[in-house]
């Protein structure tokens, strides 16, 4: 799934070259680092991207492996389920196939137990169950969605049923969360059969059941996408969590298996931070032409202008062509609802 804008990583991610196409973790784009771990499991021509219908052009080009087909342009944008589902329907495989639904813009910093939690997953899915893979937490994180783990299926299984999923905590209680053990982060990572999938659509969002079934009946004429936006317009933004994941939980149909490997949503400039410091050990993460003396817990992304740095503790700082960023590491998460008034006093260009 390619779709999102990456808000939070403003100035950098912006409408015409979101999060999943920047190379923000290393010299190839996000994207092409989540096709790339994929490799010991898939062949190119089953590997589907679907992303928005502006940005098809620059996904094929990051992706020439892939058969340019198999980059699916969302003609109207509405939330996860809604873009797993009609990208099997687009996709057009078998029912009884094994499906990875995954973010196109995480980072893994081991890709083999990436890998090795994916077989255990499909393993699950094969018996029907719809997987999910729930991040085992390093912190208290408030960020997060959790998943409190139930029995596993079987003896030393490492797929268990999960019990239920949890909102974002406040600080307490994701402290309590760490202290009693048995909840993961919920990663939006999943895995099932397509019609496992399918028929959990028709059970707990019958309206969708019905949109993806006229899609499906539609003759792929040119310019039959207009015809696919039009029966999208009446559906709602439905998330797979709470759409699909939250009652088939409920019902003893959803299951988990536990991911260390390293994992971050990169949803903001300071889980940026996190997940580099991580990797490389150090405390002030720099990019293009940098300079520092005495900093520390700073990220620095730049370019060719030159960025001295003197002295900062727990600093953002990302400097573009037209824009800078300058902020406090613990407000990260503000920059999301800043960009309307950047918008409305600077421009829409500046987005």
């Amino acid at each position: 799934m390619a779709g999102g804008s990456g808000t939070r990583l403003w100035p950098l991610s912006r409408r015409r070259s979101p999060k999943q196409l920047l190379a923000l973790t290393g010299e190839t784009s996000l994207l092409q680092q989540t096709v790339a771990r994929l490799e010991p499991l898939l062949k190119p021509h089953e590997i589907y991207v679907i992303t928005s219908q502006a940005h098809v052009r620059a996904t094929q080009e990051q992706l020439p492996q892939l058969p340019p087909d198999n980059v699916l342009g969302e003609p109207l944008a509405r939330s996860t389920a809604v873009a797993a589902g009609l990208g099997t329907v687009l996709a057009r495989r078998e029912s009884d196939e094994v499906c990875l639904v995954l973010p196109s813009d995480h980072f893994i910093g081991d890709d083999a137990r990436f890998v090795e939690a994916l077989r255990h997953a499909a393993g699950g899915a094969e018996r029907g169950y719809l997987v999910t893979l729930g991040v085992v937490p390093t912190h208290a994180a408030t960020g997060y969605g959790y998943i409190k783990v139930g029995e596993p299926l079987h003896q030393a299984s490492e797929v268990a049923l999960v019990e239920r999923f949890v909102e974002k905590p406040d600080a307490a209680t994701a402290a309590q969360f760490l202290e009693e053990g048995g909840y993961l982060w919920n990663a939006g990572i999943f895995v099932w059969r397509a019609y496992a999938f399918r028929q959990a659509v028709e059970r707990y969002q019958p309206a969708l059941a019905s949109a993806f079934e006229r899609i499906e009946a539609l003759h792929r004429t040119p310019g039959w996408m207009s015809a696919v936006r039009e029966i999208l317009e009446s559906v709602p933004a439905i998330s797979i969590d709470t759409g699909i994941a939250e009652p088939a939980a409920a019902e003893g149909r959803m299951a988990v298996v536990p991911l260390a490997a390293g994992w971050s949503d990169i949803g903001s400039w300071s889980a940026l931070l996190e997940a580099l410091s991580a990797t490389t050990g150090a405390t002030l993460v720099a990019s293009g032409q940098h300079l520092d003396r005495g900093s520390q817990r700073v990220l620095v992304h730049g370019g060719d202008r030159l960025v001295v740095t003197v002295g900062l503790s727990d600093v953002i700082i990302v400097d573009t062509p037209d824009a800078l960023l300058v902020c406090a590491r613990d407000r990260a998460e503000e920059i999301k609802p800043v960009l309307d008034e950047i918008a409305a006093k600077a421009g829409e260009r500046y987005l």
